[in-house]
């Protein structure tokens, strides 16, 4: 089949090409940023579109000679978004059945039982699989509250959300709609129902609503995911306040996620969003294996496991928090000096910063129970081996040399050292921490040793570019 896909670069889409051509099938991607295209692994087996959906011209031109569409379309980047969404699928729709398209696929929203009002972003996306389903074109349209995965705008405004304020307070205001109910959906199963849905009777067409197994609570999504991350997981407090516009802009504040995208996902949590029918499993099957829990979704996208897991076009801020400083010095040494000097750090020859600094912290470390003030250089840097109060992740010889510390510390802090070419004789020392907290006590820990550990590192920094210098001019 020839499948033409509207949205190939986005969460979903960048997903679905892959397990499409899998399938055996032919795709084509209509994208607006042919660059975004080029990064994603699979860019080379697919035939690219570039243009608007929303022109007629290049809708028509999509459209022509496929057997199906997949209208992965979603904006609320402003706030005129429901009605570009509108527009661009009347134009495809119009599209698709001039072309003789025999099947469109469109992911919509979970809908309040009842039609009782709704939020502006629900209703935009049941007016666009409203006018699919018009277009005269077999359609699918398939509702599904909230995706878990990485990278999916509304599971990571859940993780940030979680990581930030869980972890350390013993009480947690909350407001009390995060009681309303929700069906959370994997990716994975996302994908499964939006493939087998392009095999449907050419007589079906109409709205399907799928979800997972678990109905929890709003707050249940939090406090899952807390678990699964190994946070502690505070009282919550009901508090009887509905201030999406604040709640969007705290949320910005908080969390990576843009406010302008976390407004209208925040307003659909005054409603509650769960199955209202399971039709479509009787047409196409479950997914292998059975529909995944939300814990086990959960697990998937902590582990970044297959679809769960990252693709080079996810949003900014994406997978977990990580908090970084870099120092970078420019050497008076080729690469090769200055990497005997990075490889000869730690044990007896130190760390090259302010004297006694790294014996305290160490100290204090064991006495919290962590390795301590720990002594050891390996026989050869390889991945596994003990630096002093450091594990060796990864070393890449003569160019990267990447640490994990061992201490007591609540979250994971890495070091990479890199050693990189600047010239004829010359080279460049790159020195990157990061940090990726554990809870509300992580982000305070990391913001309090900061202005310290600037200093600490900087000093580094400066005299692992000295030594590398001098050793270079001694010969």
């Amino acid at each position: 089949m020839r499948v033409l896909v509207i949205g190939g670069t986005g969460y979903v889409g960048a997903r679905l090409v892959p397990r499409l051509l899998t399938d055996g099938h032919t795709v084509r991607c209509l994208v607006r940023d042919p660059a975004k295209l080029a990064r994603e692994a699979w860019a080379q087996r697919v035939e690219a579109r570039v243009g608007d959906v929303a022109e007629p011209g290049v809708s028509a031109a999509a459209c022509r000679d496929v057997h199906a569409v997949v209208y992965l379309v979603h904006s609320m980047d402003g706030p005129d978004f429901a009605e570009r969404d509108r527009a661009a699928a009347a134009v495809l729709a119009a599209a698709a059945r001039e072309a003789g398209v025999q099947r469109i696929v469109y992911l919509g929203g979970l809908q309040p039982s009842g039609g009782n009002g709704t939020s502006e972003h629900l209703e935009s996306r049941e007016q666009v699989g409203r006018i699919l389903l018009g277009s005269g074109v077999p359609t699918a349209v398939l509702r599904a509250g909230i995706v878990v995965g990485r990278g999916s705008a509304s599971f990571e405004m859940v993780r940030h959300l979680a990581e930030t304020v869980m972890g350390g307070l013993p009480l947690l205001a909350v407001p009390d709609r995060a009681w309303n109910r929700v069906q959370p959906v994997a990716v994975d199963d996302v994908i499964h129902w939006l493939a087998g849905s392009l095999t449907l009777p050419a007589d079906v067409s109409r709205a399907f609503d799928v979800g997972g197994p678990d109905v929890l609570r709003y707050l249940d999504l939090m406090n899952d995911y807390a678990r699964e991350a190994g946070l502690a997981r505070p009282l919550a407090v009901p508090v009887p306040v509905s201030a999406p516009r604040l709640a969007a802009r705290a949320v910005g504040l908080l969390t990576p996620v843009d406010r302008r995208l976390a407004g209208p996902l925040l307003e659909s949590l005054a409603h509650e969003l769960v199955v209202h029918e399971d039709d479509l499993a009787d047409l196409v099957g479950e997914p292998p294996g059975g529909r995944t829990p939300y814990r086990a979704a959960v697990r998937r996208a902590l582990a970044e496991d297959g679809p769960a897991g990252g693709s080079p076009n996810d949003p900014a801020g994406s997978g977990p928090a990580v908090l970084s400083g870099e120092d970078v010095e420019h050497v008076a040494a080729p690469v090769d000096v200055l990497w005997s000097v990075i490889t000869g750090l730690g044990g007896d020859e130190g760390w090259y910063t302010v004297p006694g600094v790294w014996r305290l912290r160490a100290l204090l470390d064991g006495l919290v129970g962590g390795v301590g003030d720990r002594r050891t250089r390996p026989a050869r840097l390889v991945a596994g081996a003990a630096l002093d109060w450091w594990r060796v992740e990864d070393v890449d010889p003569g160019r990267s040399l990447l640490l994990r510390a061992e201490m007591k510390l609540p979250g994971v802090a890495r070091l990479e050292l890199r050693a990189e070419p600047a010239g004829e004789g010359r080279s460049r020392y790159v020195q990157r921490v990061t940090f990726t907290p554990r809870g509300l006590a992580g982000r305070a820990y990391w913001f309090a040793q900061r202005p310290a550990h600037d200093v600490v590192f900087g000093v580094t920094a400066r005299t692992v570019a000295g030594v590398a210098a001098d050793r270079f001019r001694r010969g």
